[in-house]
Formats: C-alpha cells, sequence, structure tokens
C-alpha cells in the first residue's frame, strides 16, 4: 500500500474531530455536529438546546509533538488532542504509559500564543500561566453557549 503513513494522518486527524464531538457531548450534553467538510475556519458546530447560542470549535491533533498549526481564526476554541504515538509496520503504535490529553483553549489565548515566521505555530507551553488548567476544560464551551 502506497502511502500508507499519510493515510493513517489523514484518519487520525478525521477520527480525532468524532473523538471532540463525542467528549463535547458527554461533558457538556450540548447539541453538537460537524460542519460542512472542507471549511478551513472550523470542524464543529455546538449549540444550545434552543438554539440561541453556539460556539465555533476548531479541533487540531497531533502525535509527535505537542504543538499545532493554526490558519485562521474563525473559532472560539480550539480543541487541541495530544497522544504521542508512531507508525510501525503500517500500524499505530503508542507509546507506553502516555494517556492521550484533550485540552480547549479560548480562541484569545490560542492568538496570543501564535509564533514562528509563518504565524502559525501553537505552542501551548508559551501559554503564561500554564496549559494545564486547560485540560478537559470544557466550560469554555459550556459558557459560550449559555451566554
Amino acid at each position: 500500500m502506497k502511502n500508507i503513513e499519510k493515510r493513517i494522518n489523514v484518519s487520525l486527524a478525521n477520527g480525532a474531530e468524532y473523538l471532540a464531538m463525542g467528549e463535547i457531548v458527554a461533558n457538556t450534553g450540548l447539541l453538537v455536529s460537524q460542519s460542512p467538510r472542507n471549511n478551513a475556519n472550523f470542524d464543529i458546530i455546538v449549540n444550545s438546546h434552543d438554539l440561541k447560542h453556539g460556539c465555533r470549535v476548531e479541533v487540531k491533533h497531533s502525535r509527535s509533538q505537542f504543538k499545532a498549526n493554526i490558519k485562521g481564526e474563525e473559532y472560539d476554541v480550539l480543541i487541541f488532542i495530544y497522544h504521542p504515538c508512531t507508525i510501525e509496520n503500517n500500524k499505530i503504535k503508542y507509546k507506553e504509559k502516555t494517556k492521550r490529553k484533550i485540552y480547549v483553549f479560548p480562541n484569545n489565548i490560542v492568538q496570543k500564543n501564535i509564533q514562528g515566521k509563518t504565524g502559525t505555530n501553537f505552542n501551548p507551553k508559551n501559554i503564561s500561566g500554564g496549559y494545564e488548567k486547560y485540560e478537559n476544560a470544557y466550560n469554555f464551551i459550556t459558557k459560550i453557549c449559555k451566554a
């Protein structure tokens, strides 16, 4: 099979969106749907039950480095999924003793911490006050949808 690593990466990216959708529903009870495909601005739409308030969610995942490339800023929160793994013999191999972590960053935090020559490099480790408080911080989504 040609380009198996590329295919696995695409599958992981698509799977990250579905994982994020499930986690949002499980942690907030809000209505969640996937945005139209090929929308470069955000991946998920979250709504209150009365559909009066909504939230746009961008999803990024990384299996190699604790950072992501962010293009655009037309989202309310970024869900960043980090689960270190490698691809060996056409299979995903997760590193021992490493658990998947999911972070929920408000747009303004992400935009303040984008660096690099291209202006797209987001490294959560650069967040003033630490990135740890954003782990499983679904309250940012709930707050926007209850505004």
